[in-house]
């Protein structure tokens, strides 16, 4: 099979310049992509938790000195990058798209800043199918890099996470952009597109340091091709370092702003467990009791310590790393890409561009499982990237697969036929869109309103304790920092904000929920329900609760 796969992609004519297909075929793809993506803007009850973190983030780009508290006219927006634990690219982006929102728009600072985060990440998702397109073409073909693009865009974790408050859809233009000229830097090497991915990864990695990936998977593919000698090892060089300039000259600032090669703590907790709360989980303490973030997504496969004590922590990790990888492939997609990158496996010993590819996959895929063997989770989020790749790779196979099997007999000829592949891919895009089109968190737009209820009762010196984090943000508590609790005082009240759930729940490690059930169940002193949503529903079918403590004398 792959000798045959292999002998007709080699037939592939390399595209070398656009034409009008190509423009009709990106046109396409672009009104898709903002169907789908509209649709989702406009059907999301709340953002994700993340999306709070990057909008406080912008906003203290745009006013250092309210990131402290008091407020510090002394903070710059060096002191900001260096404090804060994520890259400033997104944050940055939020902050450009924002200057337009509260300016069109007479939403409050808080809606406006989420909805600034939501088109941030849409308008680099509807983006990102230029490079995925080119990248498909010029691996494969213009029918692939439709497809690939198709899927991107339309299966659902993807939609859904480019759809959010969240800086997928901008690290995933970055790093395709950045994927797009290593493919063409070593297929037609040349000191500039060299220095043209370097430059990309460096922009990349300002949004996330996973940027890196594709630098050292094109860098590892230069010492190959130096160590065989197919390059001149003075030219090798040569291109290895205007990769590295080209990084440097826009990853270089932010690095030695902040004094080392990123803030976050997963890498730093990787390097040196000591640094971080957690360890390592093959030293046996069990993380995913431990959790302190209450941004972390809760789509992951976590490792659970009463569950999965004795198992080996390494087959563990590389289950939990294929289980979220199919996720985000929406499975079929997913199983097609691993078949396309075995069947692909020997052009890819005479096609430097494909060995990239294969080559940031495998490496993406052993840092998720040492980090998975670390943290003790690993979530869908994670593996965009890879997912990304078997795209490529699924939309590719599928017309040489089809092509073995109408050579089966009997069953053959069900199989045969131009029109089998692409029949494929748009079965695999209908069943992917009731999902996809799924409106986003519209289950907790609820602590909106708690928010906004309690923008109009707290009082200075009372304590908020929200383990969940979005009403204290409508409440426009926590724009620019997160205030410590202020110690109690007779007549000052609690406000908790809690949902109906319970303790097997994953939001029951949330670190502030303990507290916010304490308060909710003191029976020396218990509190009031305050507010709860729906308003006009019995309590128990409520879904938020506020409740209120006054603090005795």
């Amino acid at each position: 099979m792959a000798t045959h796969i292999g002998g007709q992609i080699e037939a592939v004519t390399e595209q070398r310049s656009l034409f009008g297909p190509d423009y009709g075929l990106l046109l396409l793809l672009g009104v898709i992509s903002l169907a789908i993506h509209g649709w989702l803007l406009t059907h999301t009850g709340i953002t994700a938790r993340d999306s709070l973190g990057f909008s406080r983030y912008a906003l203290n780009l745009e006013n250092p000195a309210a990131s402290a508290m008091p407020p510090d006219p002394s903070r710059t927006i060096v002191d900001v990058i260096k404090s804060e634990e994520h890259p400033p690219g997104f944050p940055a982006a939020v902050l450009a798209v924002s200057r337009i929102v509260r300016v069109a728009t007479d939403l409050p600072t808080a809606q406006a800043m989420l909805l600034s985060a939501q088109l941030a990440n849409v308008i680099a998702a509807v983006l990102l199918v230029i490079p995925t397109y080119l990248l498909g073409r010029m691996l494969f073909g213009r029918r692939v890099g439709f497809a690939a693009a198709l899927l991107i865009q339309v299966l659902p974790v993807f939609a859904h996470v480019t759809s959010d408050g969240l800086s997928e859809g901008v690290y995933l233009l970055g790093a395709t952009t950045a994927m797009m000229f290593g493919v063409r830097a070593v297929r037609r090497p040349g000191v500039g597109w060299f220095l043209l991915t370097g430059l990309s990864v460096g922009a990349t990695y300002l949004v996330r340091p996973e940027g890196l990936f594709v630098a050292a998977s094109v860098g590892l593919m230069i010492v190959i091709l130096g160590a065989m000698r197919k390059w001149p090892r003075d030219a090798a060089l040569a291109r290895l370092t205007a990769l590295a300039v080209g990084i440097g000259m826009v990853a270089g600032p932010y690095v030695m702003v902040i004094g080392r090669m990123t803030n976050k703590t997963t890498p730093l907790q990787m390097i040196a467990p000591s640094e971080g709360p957690k360890g390592l989980i093959w030293k046996g303490q069990p993380t995913s009791q431990n959790r302190t973030s209450p941004s972390t997504s809760l789509l992951a496969t976590w490792w659970n310590e009463s569950e999965d004590s004795g198992s080996s922590r390494l087959l563990w990790a590389i289950k939990a790393v294929v289980t979220e990888t199919l996720k985000t492939g929406f499975y079929v997609p997913a199983i097609l890409g691993f078949a396309g990158l075995i069947a692909f496996r020997r052009r890819a010993m005479s096609d430097p561009g494909l060995a990239v590819m294969a080559l940031l996959a495998g490496l993406n895929a052993a840092v998720l499982v040492a980090m998975a063997m670390s943290k003790g989770y690993v979530s869908e989020r994670h593996t965009v990237l890879i997912s990304l790749i078997l795209c490529l790779f699924a939309a590719a196979v599928a017309d040489p697969l089809f092509g073995q099997l109408s050579r089966l007999p009997v069953v053959g000829r069900f199989w045969a036929g131009r029109y089998a592949a692409p029949g494929l891919m748009l079965a695999i895009v209908a069943s992917a869109l009731p999902s996809t089109l799924k409106p986003l968190h519209q289950h907790r737009v609820g602590h909106k309103h708690a928010g906004e209820f309690l923008a109009t009762k707290i009082q200075p010196g009372d304590t908020v304790i929200d383990p969940f984090s979005w009403a204290e943000w409508f409440a426009g508590r926590t724009l620019h920092v997160i205030p410590a609790d202020p110690a109690a005082q007779p007549g000052s009240s609690r406000w908790v904000v809690l949902e109906h759930i319970t303790h097997d729940n994953p939001h029951a490690r949330l670190p502030r929920l303990q507290a916010a059930l304490q308060v909710a169940e003191d029976r020396a002193n218990p509190p009031k329900v305050a507010y709860q949503w729906p308003e006009n529903v019995p309590f128990a079918e409520a879904k938020v609760i506020v409740y209120q403590q006054v603090v005795k004398p």
